[in-house]
């Protein structure tokens, strides 16, 4: 295998880190699987797609490395084997190429990384976990997979539920980073021990589950092969997922060295969570906090409705450290929110899924989300949980021979504009989902409304614009 001469320099220098149970039966070296395939980026290369040579000039005159807070802290307590590995070097090589991104990336997770880190101190796990929010999301915990993983740690929804995360019209605790953590620790902590204490295993296992990574070792072990992570036969992403988390803790541990500059970020704790007896209008909290509404949202993206939590169960908000101070000294009289009402309806008959939502006047999303362990077709009987304005809706007298579709609240929306921009009447739209002329609309909410039929026109109902 080549090795980058710097990684062997930092390597020596970092002799008796414990860490990954990568055997040295093969695995990684010049007789194991991956051996080197000549293409690997030299030094000079190295440097030219990273620093440009700054940080060489700083080292050489002994300047001290730059103090970034809290990462350089996390760095120091890393102890994860940073053994050099083709596919770490390839790893490292695609990342050196995007210093920039990375440097934004760290700006990204000052909110969240400190509560990280505290959990990942509390508990003894690896300080290299709190990288693993990169990998995964970019430390974005809005960000949905295309195989609907959600949140900083990218939970799919049977695991998310698994694991206690709670999913559904009001809230999607995936996307709390308060919840999705713990969620996403126990979850690596159950896979370390079901691994035997091996951490890339475990770290296999969370990109790809753990039945992948055992019928792997199964596999192995029947054909006398060895079953360490860097031997097994596993999907690409899943090969390249360990390297890519040990090829982040090489250039964090010394940024410097390879022209990488973090935002710093202070060893402080960032975000205080409130705990609250009732749910408040999010848009007016913003507002009377004097932060924007989008800021709000990202530190609790978790709520889908304009409001912290339904009015049933406890509640609590994400807030910077000084604004959690701010709203404890506030009469929250004006901030509590008006929570749309919803009500139970008993199936009473069998049917799709898009049927039931036709004739409650409500869309799929939204059966979906308020009724989260629906199946593809609704039962007879079986009781779902619904707005309660979708009986205003059946009382009102649509057009004959209408369909019914929705409309999403967006920012800037009234009564007026939404019927103007559908051609129909204000009075219509209100009465349809009982509404006064003057409600005040929430952005989010759904609006049902009816288009009428032209001649020709089949009985369906068009696409759904939520």
């Amino acid at each position: 295998m080549r090795f980058f001469p710097l990684a062997i320099a930092l390597m020596l220098a970092l002799t008796g880190c414990a860490g990954l149970d990568v055997r040295e039966d093969g695995a990684g070296t010049q007789d194991g699987p991956e051996a080197a395939s000549g293409n690997l980026p030299g030094h000079d290369e190295l440097y030219r797609l990273g620093s440009q040579g700054t940080a060489h000039a700083q080292a050489s005159r002994g300047e001290p490395a730059p103090d970034y807070g809290l990462w350089t802290r996390l760095a120091r307590d890393f102890t994860m084997h940073t053994m050099l590995h083709d596919r770490i070097d390839r790893e490292m090589f695609g990342y050196l190429g995007r210093l920039d991104q990375l440097q934004t990336i760290t700006q990204r997770a000052e909110p969240y990384l400190f509560f990280i880190v505290d959990q990942l101190r509390e508990r003894g796990m690896p300080m290299e976990l709190a990288l693993l929010p990169i990998v995964e999301s970019a430390y974005q915990p809005q960000a949905t997979s295309r195989s609907q993983a959600a949140g900083l740690w990218q939970f799919i929804p049977s695991t998310g539920h698994h694991f206690g995360l709670k999913q559904n019209w009001w809230y999607d605790a995936r996307r709390d980073v308060h919840a999705s953590t713990q969620a996403a620790l126990d979850y690596l902590q159950y896979l370390h021990t079901m691994f035997n204490g091996d951490w890339a295993l475990a770290l296999a296992a969370y990109n790809a589950g753990e039945g992948t990574v055992s019928r792997a070792i199964a596999r192995a072990s029947t054909k006398g092969q060895p079953t360490d992570y860097w031997s097994l036969d596993l999907p690409r992403e899943t090969r390249e997922y360990v390297p890519r988390l040990i090829a982040l803790a090489r250039l964090f541990r010394d940024p410097h060295v390879y022209g990488l500059i973090l935002h710093k970020v202070e060893d402080t704790p960032f975000l205080a969570r409130i705990e609250l007896d009732r749910p408040l209008d999010l848009s007016k909290c913003a507002n009377a906090l004097d932060m924007s509404v989008d800021e709000l949202y990202r530190l609790n993206p978790g709520f889908k409705r304009g409001v912290n939590g339904n009015g049933k169960e406890a509640v609590a908000l994400m807030l910077p450290q000084d604004k959690a101070q701010m709203l404890q000294g506030m009469d929250m009289e004006g901030l509590y929110a008006a929570l749309p009402r919803t009500r139970q309806v008993q199936a009473s008959r069998g049917e799709s899924v898009a049927s039931f939502a036709r004739r409650h006047g409500v869309s799929v999303a939204t059966v979906r989300e308020m009724n989260p362990m629906l199946s593809k077709r609704v039962r007879r009987g079986e009781t779902l949980l619904l707005p309660e304005r979708a009986r205003a809706v059946a009382k009102a007298t649509p057009p004959a021979g209408s369909t019914p579709f929705t409309h999403a609240v967006a920012a800037g929306d009234s009564l007026y504009k939404i019927a103007r921009q559908h051609g129909v009447d204000m009075g219509s739209l209100a009465a349809w989902n009982g509404l006064g002329q003057k409600s005040t609309l929430r952005i989010g909410q759904e609006l049902v409304l009816y288009r009428p039929a032209k001649p020709g026109d089949r009985a369906s109902a068009p696409p759904s614009t939520a």
